[in-house]
């Protein structure tokens, strides 16, 4: 059998990743248990797997929590095919994980980065991870033919996913950070950090977190912003008719996509390959909408 793929994305990887650990036990203890624990032959339960972990200290690809011996251990894991690796990530990993240890949302953490070997060797952010793990061993490891497949495809030269990236677009993106800052202080936690490449796409969307399970994100190149409900996109009928007064009274909108259900405010497009000061219009009537939707959470009626 024959299995192609036009491209394999590091969001494709990651997914990989969360399955292998979810449901294969013999991956877990060799690269896991025996690589940072130590420990291949002890009994463990994976209890949790999960994908784009976000805190204020920046983002986990991949996080997955295992009970071994009484203990809770958590698995924080960058997953790289080729991007940029980012200035101290490795240390904002283990910053994340510490913090986690001190609240009590596990007992101790392992820090990994997982891509291919080459990436590994040869880029000295990578060799900063205490744990690195190769696509190519990985692969070797591996007897099913889809996920060989897969990982044949995101080593090889083929593989062109990584989108060029843009010195105008990544300025853009540091003088959101202090415009915000300056304008929104103590409002709004936007994804992602200062000095972050960033590609040449002129629509970026800007993601921020807010009280589970809401999120915001302006969509600049689709010209709204939602305000996402996880969970709520089977419950579109009810959510819609209790709050249908609320809606109508802001004018505003409510759409369904797949899992969730998201609350819509309609705005200018903003264009990041264009100077910062002339998007400042757009951008204020942006943030202004993404804080009228903030606002509007608390009085959301929700079964």
């Amino acid at each position: 059998m024959t299995i192609q793929f036009d491209a394999v994305y590091e969001r494709d990887m990651d997914i990989l990743l969360m399955r292998k650990i979810a449901y294969d036990r013999n991956f877990v203890r060799r690269f896991f248990l025996d690589g940072a624990i130590e420990d291949d032959k002890a009994e463990f339960v994976v209890e949790k797997v999960a994908h784009s972990v976000v805190t204020e200290d920046g983002e986990s690809d991949v996080e997955a929590i295992l009970s071994v011996n009484g203990k809770r251990i958590a698995l924080l894991i960058e997953d790289k095919i080729d991007a940029v690796a980012q200035p101290d990530q490795a240390e904002r990993y283990s910053i994340r994980g510490r913090k986690a240890v001190d609240c009590g949302d596990y007992d101790d953490f392992y820090v990994y980065i997982v891509a291919p070997r080459d990436y590994l060797d040869n880029n000295a952010e990578a060799k900063k991870y205490p744990h690195r793990i190769s696509y190519e061993d990985i692969r070797s490891s591996s007897e099913d033919l889809f996920e060989n497949a897969m990982i044949d495809h995101a080593l090889s030269d083929a593989n062109n996913v990584r989108l060029p990236r843009s010195a105008v677009v990544t300025a853009f993106w540091d003088q959101l950070y202090d415009y915000v800052d300056e304008n929104y202080p103590d409002t709004f936690l936007i994804h992602g950090h200062r000095g972050l490449e960033r590609s040449g796409q002129a629509g970026q969307w800007i993601s921020m977190s807010c009280v589970k399970p809401y999120g915001i994100q302006i969509k600049s190149d689709r010209g709204y912003v939602d305000l996402e409900i996880g969970g709520y996109g089977d419950r579109f009928a009810q959510f819609s008719n209790d709050n249908k007064a609320l809606i109508d009274e802001k004018r505003l909108y409510v759409r369904a996509a797949s899992k969730s259900l998201a609350i819509r405010k309609y705005i200018d497009f903003i264009d990041f390959t264009q100077p910062f000061e002339s998007q400042k219009p757009a951008l204020r009537k942006a943030f202004d909408a993404a804080k009228e939707l903030q606002d509007l959470i608390s009085k959301l009626k929700i079964k």
